[in-house]
């Protein structure tokens, strides 16, 4: 009686050292969750869900193939608690947490499993590993939903940057038949639509692509496709695609101001931090560029067993982007651009309020398309009657927008046309304030006010003009007063009626 009990006593001791004794299996899960966090299990002894010993170049090419997209991006793992040890088996806890392109984190708990075998714990390494609802054989596929892009709205709330429908023109090799022909047939159409092409590389790129790829020629507003819509499809070999796009009001208004939206560029890929992928829209130029992660917003994006996506492990929603208020006036902006429309030459005729420094309009006549010639140009001047540094040039702005603040020489000024209508208003005003053009999102604290300012305004070469409360200045490249003049004089009449 005696010795059976004494026997048990001696299982039952065992058995409990089994269930409690975690020391032995500690260091496997340590090395195994370090070996996790660095793609590299040397020195780790593994095995496959189905038992299968797994050699460290084995298992990192496992893990790779299951981690899928999210795989360049190691994960933070941490041992979550103490391993629980049944005889010769042993399970924890971990935590795992990626950070996703956006700077989001996906976080959650998987269990780790090992087994001694031998006298050697091994650690278990599959796809319920990586993840506990991820099947064997699956990847983790990252799949983005862009949000709503944002809009930039003038002064009264109007969106004068949203998306509107598009036409994607292009040409599909297999369906052309002569070259030549194609080319006069392209600058005859588009012309007929103001709408410049330049086509003289495209021999080659047909030449370069596959028989049925979409060789992109240009992107075309819907209501502007609308009139050449019967020419090109009488073009032999011309394909489309719709979709859209967010853009200005018209293919003009603000363009060089507000900017452009199109499929990311590989350099602007390269740059984004894993933010922008191929065929993703972003700004281009202007302020859809400058503000463009807040255009853009933050995607709905979603990790997914497998490339067919049938099981979602983990989504977080999108979010819409920010509207950009800015103070441009419609009505302003347009009989801006009409008053330029005649000139063949660079020109820029800029509106500046005078009671708050508000932009009303910034136009840019002739190929101006990239380049804002209304507040980036920068145009000399013999001395303009009042000090240059008072009236604001060279000044820290804070505007919103890419722009030149001037600077003083010993020869007089150097300004953009914003710069001499600010410099306008000022003295109309009594005092320089730094011109207002974007007010949500906040570009920054304004400069200080200037000290008090009086005297004539004079800039030989442009014309600058305070009519009632709007100071406006009007440059042509190249030309004098005698061009500018009878420019400002027509805008001036249209601010009246």
């Amino acid at each position: 009686m005696l010795r059976r009990a004494l026997v048990t006593a001696i299982l039952l001791g065992a058995t409990l050292t089994a269930c409690t004794d975690e020391a032995p299996v500690e260091d496997p899960f340590a090395a195994f969750v370090s070996g996790w966090q660095r793609a590299d299990f040397t020195g780790v002894d593994l095995r496959t869900p189905s038992g299968q010993p797994l050699a460290a170049d084995a298992a990192r090419q496992l893990l790779a193939d299951t981690e899928g997209d999210l795989g360049a991006r190691r994960p933070v793992v941490a041992r979550h608690g103490t391993a629980t040890v049944r005889r010769d088996n042993a399970t924890t806890l971990a935590g795992v947490d990626w950070t996703l392109p956006d700077g989001r984190h996906w976080a959650y708990e998987t269990t780790l499993e090992a087994r001694r075998i031998d006298g050697r714990w091994a650690v278990y390494l599959g796809a319920a590993t990586v993840h506990p609802d991820l099947p064997d054989g699956k990847r983790m596929t990252l799949r983005s939903v862009p949000a709503a892009r944002g809009v930039v709205l003038a002064a009264d709330g109007t969106p004068i940057v949203s998306d509107v429908p598009v036409v994607y023109v292009g040409v599909e090799p297999r369906l052309v038949r002569d070259v030549d022909a194609l080319l006069q047939r392209l600058d005859l159409v588009f012309r007929s639509v103001r709408v410049s092409v330049d086509v003289s590389a495209l021999p080659g790129r047909i030449k370069a692509a596959k028989p049925d790829a979409f060789v992109d020629l240009v992107t075309l507003r819907q209501t502007d496709y609308a009139e050449i819509e019967r020419d090109l499809a009488a073009t032999d070999g011309i394909a489309t695609r719709t979709g859209t796009l967010s853009l200005p009001l018209t293919r003009t208004f603000g363009r060089a101001l507000l900017g452009t939206s199109g499929p990311a560029t590989k350099e602007l890929i390269d740059g984004s931090g894993g933010a922008l992928k191929a065929g993703d829209v972003t700004g281009l130029t202007g302020l859809q560029r400058r503000y463009d992660t807040a255009l853009r917003g933050t995607p709905r994006l979603e990790v997914v067993a497998g490339d067919g996506g049938d099981k979602v492990l983990y989504t977080a929603p999108a979010v819409d982007g920010v509207k950009v208020r800015t103070t441009i006036d419609v009505k302003t902006q347009q009989a801006a651009e009409a008053a330029l429309a005649a000139t063949t030459k660079r020109s820029a005729l800029v509106v500046v309020r005078v009671a708050d420094g508000a932009v009303l309009a910034a136009a840019n006549g002739p190929d101006a398309a990239g380049y804002n010639l209304a507040f980036q140009a920068e145009v000399a001047s013999p001395p303009i009657g009042v000090d240059g540094t008072a009236a604001g040039f060279g000044a820290a702005w804070k505007l919103g927008a890419d722009m030149f603040t001037g600077r003083v020489t010993a020869q007089g000024v150097v300004g953009s046309p914003l710069g001499y209508a600010a410099a306008a208003a000022a003295v109309a005003r009594g005092h320089w304030s730094q011109p207002v053009l974007v007010t949500e999102p906040s570009p920054g604290p304004p400069a200080t006010d200037g000290p008090a300012l009086s005297g004539p305004l004079t800039v030989p070469g442009m014309s600058v003009v305070v009519r009632g409360d709007v100071a406006y200045c009007v440059y042509v490249e190249g030309a004098g007063q005698d061009v500018t003049g009878p420019i400002a004089d027509a805008f001036g009449k249209s601010l009246s009626r």
